[in-house]
């Protein structure tokens, strides 16, 4: 099995949703047997010899300015951006099948030169859909309006992709709208690199919310639950996550609530397990949460609201729901005091390693594009 996959981004490290799909699925195909040609894009995650372990040759290519895309008008930059002669050159010295991963990589699949060559896309979200979405979250007019120009952009692009021979969708919800446009769609879950539960029994030591703050979506819930939860709770809080302390720190009051800036992976890792909730609002239902099923395989109790779950239905018998500021403050008091224990350890684990299996799924990944 050869195989080429054009990555959106510098897949390692996997510090991020897309970097950690992206990382695992490689992994994962590599331990298969598979022999991966990686290419990939990037612009301020520089190369990173680590992936030359898992790969047969990797070959990286610098994203293309503003300015130099800036006539593809009808394209959204962030697949423009993503051109290179010296990848499609690469990409003709072999027959392999090429595994475009994520959307925004997809830019010359298109181009005259592979219109023979098997080509399959991987596809992390709706992106014009998360594109609207974070438009209603964004603060900067000026973003504000990027960002809606963008998902028109991918509304038309997305309309166009039957020059591929299948799309791997993350969640069901995702294959459904891209089966409006093309025949052959397929769900792949998400590749996270766990393979067992981690979650420790017991009552943990504090409530936690987590994620990337530099994201509107991730400030938006944060301020939700600051404004309307944490700040009406009389129990330890830890919010943690990258850029946390400049985003949240003016609008904390409460002396319980703890800020953890930009913690590396381990520690964050070891925040999810010591944490005896882990609180996990969204704004938006598009793709997958990574850090919900990074919280579920590493953590105890979680709570979530539906849009969070949407995606990921078969992960609702694991979360508590809650939607409104009071059902929150009630549940949280409800399970604060409420030990995991060997019962939940064993729900997570007939559900996470069923649906949510990095060596099933690549194996059902490699059975598409090798075997059909």
């Amino acid at each position: 099995m050869k195989l080429n996959i054009i990555s959106l981004d510098n897949p390692f490290p996997p510090d991020y949703g897309g970097a950690i799909d992206i990382y695992f699925k490689i992994k994962s195909l590599s331990e298969l047997g598979c022999k991966i040609n990686l290419h990939y894009f990037y612009s301020n995650r520089n190369p990173s010899p680590e992936l030359e372990g898992i790969c047969k040759e990797v070959f990286y290519y610098p994203r293309k300015s503003y300015l130099n895309t800036v006539i593809n008008i009808r394209t959204p930059f962030v697949v423009s951006s993503r051109n290179s002669e010296e990848l499609i050159s690469n990409l003709s010295r072999n027959n392999y099948p090429i595994l475009f991963d994520g959307l925004q990589s997809s830019f010359i699949s298109k181009r005259k030169e592979f219109k023979n060559r098997k080509k399959y896309l991987r596809v992390h979200n709706i992106e014009s859909e998360y594109m609207k979405n974070l438009s209603n979250a964004e603060q900067n007019w000026i973003h504000k309006i990027g960002l809606i120009l963008d998902s028109y952009r991918y509304k038309k692009f997305e309309n166009k992709l039957n020059h591929f021979e299948s799309i791997f969708a993350i969640s069901e919800k995702d294959q459904k709208y891209h089966q409006k446009y093309h025949q052959n769609v397929f769900l792949l879950n998400v590749f996270h690199g766990e393979s067992k539960i981690q979650s420790k029994l017991g009552i943990g030591k504090y409530i936690l919310y987590h994620g990337n703050f530099n994201v509107s979506e991730n400030f938006k819930a944060a301020m939700f639950l600051i404004n309307n939860v944490f700040n009406n709770l009389e129990l330890p809080i830890k919010i943690a996550g990258k850029n946390a302390f400049k985003r949240l720190h003016p609008y904390i009051d409460n002396s319980n609530t703890k800020i953890v800036d930009s913690p590396n992976l381990e520690f964050m890792k070891k925040l999810i397990k010591d944490a005896h909730i882990n609180v996990l609002p969204t704004f938006q239902s598009t793709g997958v949460k990574l850090k919900l099923i990074n919280s579920l395989f590493w953590g105890r109790h979680c709570i979530v609201n539906n849009k969070m779950i949407l995606p990921t239905p078969q992960l609702k018998k694991m979360c508590e729901i809650s939607n409104s500021p009071e059902e929150y403050i009630n549940k949280i008091n409800e399970i604060i005091k409420l030990p995991f224990s060997k019962n939940d350890i064993k729900t997570r684990e007939g559900i996470l390693l069923k649906y949510f299996n990095d060596s099933e799924n690549s194996k059902i990944l490699a059975e598409h594009i090798f075997n059909e």
